[in-house]
């Protein structure tokens, strides 16, 4: 991404502004038509992304002459004559909308063929929008549906169509709400947007800074506390953020030196954070984009997805700290040092809880209150600037200007970053989720799961698990989401699953696909902070995860998990999944109280998948199975083969590391809107 200057930096920063000013306004008062509204966000993407993105980040790296920089490639600084070409090109289609957009949605089927000149220059100039901001998958995957929606005719009848004609494509694509203006460019314009301005402006505002100490005060206290501070801070940014990779390259910079310089091997350091991060988007409040998604296609509120996401959102991370807990005892590994634990005076400081509690507290005050979601984040956002320059400091002009700038520093990083590529990556989203529903694909794929599964929905869930983390591997969680709930939620349905479990179990693994071989974001975006073995950081990352692989069962055999049942039976069942977490990660790594051999660690891992049963014989026999297991851990002496462990690992000693004013300070650094993002 190019840091623009000069003029450029200003046109940027005005067109930013707008753009600001008008989902801030939207939020607080009421969204337009979602023509109208989306072909203004819209058009602040195409008006900023080309001058932002250059056209191959290698390109303007490697010197060129002069002639190639201004016509092709531009500088790190400022954008070539193409780049400003694309700009005018991708901004005067969605410019037409927003000014006549209202005959247009009036009279359907009236057009003149410049409309549909103007709807393929909008396509091509989302195709390489999005290419610049995302890379070649997205575009990609949409060309092969382009090519399936003309082709459809050619192919055999149970997986093709009539075809369409360029003609009706483009009508459908650009002078519609059923194409780019559809769904989830409504969203993200309405809705999406303001969370994605909402996390920056917390973090700017000394929330994030806030979380970290409580999690150094809290995780910092048990074993392995470096790791159990990544795991606490990172589920307290990702109620913020709702972003896996973003709370690795936040939340990283840190934990991952720290947990280094504790004696944690590089690998492990990286596994625990990326894992840990990747629970961001399933934290409430503010979870990922496509939870925000996943309430608009169900038609439920928001507040109902919170609702159901809390208890398997806590079971996974005490899956995660069960597991750093036991890579600990395995290693060696103890809690923080005392001099880096603050203490209560620390904690307690009036501005910074209420730099935490009024804007949190005003979102969820307002989202139990059941108001629009965006209404919230607005008045959210609007209290914390406000409590952040009037009480987050001394009231003197150059104080006051100076918590101005940061503010508007987290405005225009968030915009012209997360924004701007989440806007065209939902735009070019809606093509493909335009063409699915036009051609009928989802309806096809729905009969082939079934047709496949027949009564057994286990073979039904396995192939959309499968599916959807191999989605997620390619794009974005919440791209992966949406195309895999609209060609595959619809046959989990048809299969008599409940809608919410069913969309919820495909969304989490397309956020399990962030930590899962081979293409795991997460993971490399934590490699580049620790070095070592990628593919041992994936590995590591996915046994401290397997909450996320188990517990989406659960949504549908279990549905206590999600809330649904009596008090006593969702009593029960989370007891029990966070007992049975807890021992399954002592069976994976090997350690309890001390080294476990490998009869002790089966018996740890059958004895945890039983008790996830949540039936009471598999209860009872799950029992069984970890007291045994117990009972060997402790008083069996080591019988060759059947109970010989591994030696004790010396613990680290902690006591020559010398911690200087620079580890306090990456420790205690503010987490600010550029390293969130």
């Amino acid at each position: 991404m190019r840091n623009v200057t000069g003029v450029w930096k200003w046109i940027v920063m005005a067109i930013t502004a707008f753009a600001v000013g008008f989902i801030l306004f939207t939020s607080l008062t009421r969204p337009y038509h979602p023509a109208l509204q989306g072909s203004i966000i819209l058009s602040y993407g195409m008006l900023v992304v080309f001058l932002n993105f250059p056209m191959s980040k290698r390109a303007v790296e490697t010197r060129h002459s002069y002639p190639l920089q201004l016509l092709i490639f531009g500088t790190k600084n400022t954008p070539s004559i193409i780049d400003v070409v694309f700009t005018i090109l991708g901004s005067v289609p969605c410019i037409f909308i927003i000014i006549y957009w209202e005959p247009i949605v009036s009279n359907p089927l009236t057009y003149e063929t410049y409309h549909l000149v103007l709807g393929a220059l909008l396509f091509f100039m989302l195709i390489e929008a999005t290419r610049r901001t995302l890379g070649l998958i997205v575009p990609i995957v949409v060309t092969l549906f382009i090519l399936y929606a003309f082709l459809g005719h050619l192919l055999p009848a149970s997986i093709g169509h009539a075809g369409y004609v360029l003609e009706e494509l483009l009508y459908i694509f650009y002078l519609t709400t059923e194409g780019v203006w559809g769904l989830l460019t409504d969203l993200t314009s309405r809705l999406i947007a303001i969370f994605i301005l909402l996390g920056p402006i917390l973090f700017a505002c000394g929330v994030g800074n806030t979380f970290i100490k409580w999690s150094r005060f809290t995780g910092g206290r048990i074993r392995g506390g470096a790791g159990q501070i990544a795991l606490f801070s990172s589920a307290g940014l990702g109620m913020l953020s709702g972003s896996s990779v973003a709370n690795v390259a936040t939340t990283g910079t840190f934990t991952i030196p720290t947990m280094k310089k504790l004696g944690y091997q590089s690998e492990i350091a990286a596994a625990t954070e990326s894992s840990a991060s990747s629970g961001g988007q399933i934290m409430p409040p503010i979870m990922g984009a496509g939870a925000f998604v996943m309430a608009e296609l169900l038609g439920i509120k928001y507040t109902s997805i919170m609702l159901a996401a809390i208890i398997p959102a806590i079971c996974y991370f005490v899956g995660i700290g069960s597991g750093v807990y036991a890579l600990a005892g395995k290693y060696g590994l103890s809690k923080l040092p005392s001099q880096l634990i603050p203490s209560w005076g620390e904690l307690l400081d009036p501005r910074e809880i209420l730099n935490t509690i009024i804007p949190i507290g005003i979102l969820i005050y307002l989202l139990v209150r059941y108001l629009p979601p965006q209404t919230c984040a607005g008045w959210s956002l609007v209290s914390s600037l406000f409590v952040f320059l009037f009480l987050g400091g001394s009231l003197r002009p150059a104080e006051v200007l100076k918590r101005i700038r940061i503010s508007l520093q987290a405005f225009f990083n968030a915009a012209n970053r997360a924004l701007v590529m989440l806007i065209v990556m939902m735009s070019c989203v809606q093509v493909i989720v335009s063409l699915i529903n036009a051609t009928g694909l989802g309806v096809k794929i729905s009969e082939f799961i079934v047709n496949l599964a027949g009564d057994n929905s286990y073979l039904a869930l396995i192939a959309v698990m499968i599916v959807a983390i191999i989605l997620g591997m390619g794009m974005s969680t919440t791209a992966a989401y949406v195309i895999a709930a609209s060609a595959l939620g619809p046959a989990l349905i048809t299969l008599g699953l409940m809608p919410l479990p069913s969309h919820l179990f495909i969304f989490y693994f397309a956020i399990a696909a962030g930590i899962t071989p081979p293409v795991c974001v997460a993971v490399f975006t934590a490699r580049a902070i620790s070095g070592g073995s990628w593919m041992k950081i994936a590995l590591i990352s996915m046994g401290l995860s397997l909450g996320g692989y188990i517990i989406p069962y659960y949504f549908i055999y279990q549905p206590a998990i999600i809330m649904q049942g009596s008090l006593w039976v969702i009593l029960r069942v989370v007891i029990t999944v966070m007992v049975a977490m807890f021992f399954i990660e002592a069976g994976v790594f090997g350690y309890f109280i001390r080294p476990a051999s490998w009869l002790e660690r089966i018996l740890f891992i059958a004895g945890g998948l039983l008790l996830m049963g949540a039936r009471l014989s598999t209860d009872i026999i799950g029992v069984l199975l970890v007291v045994l297991s117990i009972g060997s851990h402790l008083f069996m002496p080591e019988i060759p083969l059947i109970s010989s462990r591994p030696p004790p690992a010396k613990l680290v000693d902690l006591s020559d590391i010398k911690w200087d004013e620079k580890d306090k300070e990456r420790l205690l650094t503010r987490v600010d809107a550029e390293a969130e993002l």
